[in-house]
């Protein structure tokens, strides 16, 4: 290999798909088109002469020169990163900057623990706030600095604001075990039968009203909470049922997860931030941690 000659941007691409064992999602982490990626990892493999990356089901598994080339890149990357975040102005490894987060129950239970691990190898010293607050407030708390960042799917937050997709999630419909809806189909005139239990905290309530009234229907609200968990613990324990996304539940005893009976788009997890902030140094670094999750 000539180094002479090689796209050092190769690397970042190289260590994307080691990371995430994806192609497309190593893409989306980089901000990449999947065409793109895929012509930057043939030209990979053409200057490495190897594979790097063999297809097993439907992840990418690193060859053997691609195990022994991973610390290094690894370490020269976050060396390089490092220079020009100083440079920037931002040390993160020396930085004890509080950064707000503005979230729901769903992006603290599949982010924060996954970030808090990235920040306790890069950045031990930065520290997280996680913020609640009505979506309508979102966009103020962005503009003013109150917040960083908002992780969610959120649609309150258009001219502006940046915004970079992160995951995807299904909504579900969310039953005690033994619940007596779980004996027939959950068709809509089910779902509709039964009192509801609904959460203020994200964007699935309003999204259910919307799909629900193309039909000109509407549920029984019997209770309203904040929080998906709490929606969630309450349909365990009780005959009401309840509509949230499926990783506020996952892994969550005596629920039974069932389609919902009405058309809903994927929720589209996304983090947003101000223009403001848009080329701020320990904000971009932030953002950049953010999108190299694997979540």
């Amino acid at each position: 290999m000539n180094i002479k000659n090689f796209d050092l941007n190769l690397l970042r691409v190289f260590v994307a798909i080691y990371r995430l064992r994806n192609v497309s999602r190593a893409a989306l982490a980089i901000g990449l088109t999947q065409p793109a990626m895929s012509n930057a990892l043939k030209r990979l493999r053409e200057q490495c002469a190897d594979p790097l990356f063999t297809r097993a089901g439907r992840a990418m598994e690193p060859t053997m020169l691609a195990h022994r080339l991973f610390e290094p890149v690894e370490a020269a990357l976050g060396g390089i990163e490092a220079c020009f975040a100083r440079v920037g102005g931002f040390e993160p490894e020396a930085s004890d900057r509080v950064f707000k987060l503005l979230m729901s129950d769903v992006g603290e239970m599949v982010v924060l623990p996954k970030l808090l691990g990235a920040l306790a190898r890069m950045a031990p010293g930065v520290r997280i706030e996680s913020m609640r607050m009505p979506l309508a407030d979102y966009p103020h708390a962005l503009r003013s600095g109150e917040a960083d960042l908002a992780i969610g799917n959120i649609g309150v937050l258009r001219t502006g604001f940046y915004q970079q997709h992160l995951f995807d999630d299904r909504y579900v419909c969310i039953a005690r075990a033994e619940h007596p809806c779980l004996e027939k189909r959950m068709t809509l005139a089910n779902y509709l039968a039964w009192d509801h239990v609904v959460a203020t905290s994200g964007s699935t309530d309003v999204l259910i009203e919307e799909a629900l009234s193309a039909h000109r229907k509407h549920r029984r609200v019997k209770l309203t909470v904040t929080h998906y968990h709490r929606c969630a613990v309450i349909a365990s324990q009780s005959d009401l049922i309840a509509s949230v996304p499926a990783n506020a539940v996952l892994g969550m005893p005596g629920l039974t997860m069932m389609e919902l009976p009405v058309r809903m788009p994927a929720a589209r997890v996304r983090q947003f931030w101000h223009r403001r902030s848009h080329t701020e140094a320990s904000h971009k670094w932030m953002r950049s941690v953010i999108a190299g999750l694997d979540l």
